[in-house]
C-alpha cells in the first residue's frame, strides 16, 4: 500500500516535536493513557444512551504490556475505537490551529510546550518511538484498520484482523543512544511509575502484568536435613492506578503533593503552584473543586481577550 504523507506544516511541527520540543520524553504514556480514557469514555456513554448495548462500564478498562525482548509498549483500551475515515482525520493531520506562529517561535528558541495545546499528545509517541502502529476496530462495525507510521516519512492505512472492538497502540521503543535510554520505557516497574504519577487518577482501571516472587520450600532437603527453598516468580494481573481524583482526596492523603503533580501534567506549566484553594461545598448541590492560582502568568495572558 502506498505511504501517505504528513501535510506540509504538519510535517514540519512532528519533526520540531521528535527533535527538539519536549525534554520530558515521559509524558508520552500519559498523553496515550489519556486518548485511551476518552475512547472509553465515549464507549460509556454510547453504553448509557442505548440500553439495546449490552456493555458494562465494569468491563471497560485500559491494559498495558511491555515486551523488553520485542522492544515493544502495548496501550489497548475497549473504547469506541475508530474506523479508516477517522484514523484518517485524527492522525492524518496534526491539528495545527494558531500554531505557525507557536512553532515559528520554537524554531528561534522560544522556552515552550506545545504538547496539549494544539492536539499533538498523541504524536509524542515518536518521541521515544521509531514506528508506531494503531490497530482499531470501530464499535458496531466488522472491519479493523491499521494505522503506521515512522514519523516524518508517512504513514499507512491498511484493513487488519481484530476480535473486538477498541484500539490498541504499539510503540517499537528507539535504541538506546549516548545521550538517551530508552531502555528504561521498557522497565515495567518503570512505567508503573509513570502510570501512578501522571494518570492515578484516571477514571478507568489501567491494568499491567506484574511480576512478583518470593521464596518457598521444596521437596528437597540440604545436608542437615532442612528444606531447600527456591525463588518462585509469579506474574499477575494488577490495577495500577488508584482511580480516585485528586479533588477528592483530603490533605491529610498528602493530596497537595499529587495536587502539584496534577496541575504540572493537567495545564502544562513546569513550577509549582503559587496557591492550591479547595471548595467542599454542601447543600441542595453538593460539589467538590479545586482552584489553582499559577505561579506565573501565562506567557499569552496579556495578548488573549479577557
Amino acid at each position: 500500500m502506498a505511504k501517505k504523507q504528513f501535510k506540509a506544516e504538519s510535517k514540519r511541527l512532528l519533526d520540531l516535536m521528535i527533535n527538539s520540543i519536549y525534554t520530558h520524553k515521559e509524558i508520552f504514556l500519559r498523553e496515550l493513557i489519556s486518548n485511551a480514557s476518552d475512547a472509553i469514555d465515549k464507549m460509556n456513554y454510547k453504553a448509557i444512551g442505548d440500553s439495546s448495548i449490552a456493555v458494562s462500564a465494569a468491563d471497560l478498562k485500559i491494559d498495558i504490556k511491555v515486551d523488553k525482548e520485542a522492544r515493544t509498549i502495548t496501550i489497548s483500551d475497549n473504547g469506541i475505537g475508530m474506523t479508516d475515515e477517522e484514523l484518517e482525520k485524527n492522525l492524518g493531520v496534526i491539528a495545527h490551529s494558531g500554531s505557525l506562529d507557536f512553532k515559528t517561535s520554537l524554531e528561534e528558541g522560544a522556552e515552550s510546550n506545545i504538547i496539549g495545546q494544539f492536539g499533538v499528545g498523541f504524536y509524542s509517541s515518536f518521541m521515544v518511538a521509531d514506528n508506531v502502529k494503531v490497530i482499531t476496530k470501530s464499535f458496531g462495525t466488522d472491519q479493523a484498520y491499521c494505522w503506521e507510521s515512522n514519523g516524518v516519512d508517512g504513514y499507512t492505512i491498511k484493513e487488519c484482523d481484530k476480535s473486538g472492538w477498541g484500539t490498541d497502540i504499539i510503540l517499537h521503543i528507539k535504541p538506546d543512544t549516548e545521550n538517551d535510554d530508552y531502555c528504561e520505557y521498557l522497565d515495567s516497574y518503570r512505567i508503573q511509575d509513570l502510570i501512578k504519577t501522571y494518570s492515578d487518577y484516571i477514571r478507568w482501571p489501567i491494568h499491567m502484568d506484574v511480576e512478583s516472587g518470593s521464596w518457598a520450600e521444596t521437596d528437597e532437603t540440604d545436608e542437615n536435613g532442612e528444606p531447600k527453598r527456591e525463588y518462585v516468580t509469579t506474574v499477575e494481573d494488577k490495577v495500577i492506578n488508584s482511580m480516585v481524583p485528586v479533588w477528592q482526596k483530603k490533605k491529610s492523603e498528602k493530596a497537595d503533593e499529587e495536587a502539584k503533580e496534577f496541575y504540572k501534567s493537567k495545564f502544562h506549566d513546569f513550577e509549582d503552584p503559587l496557591s492550591i484553594v479547595r471548595v467542599n461545598a454542601e447543600g441542595i448541590t453538593s460539589y467538590k473543586a479545586m482552584l489553582f492560582i499559577p505561579s506565573k502568568a501565562p506567557y499569552d495572558f496579556y495578548s488573549r481577550e479577557f
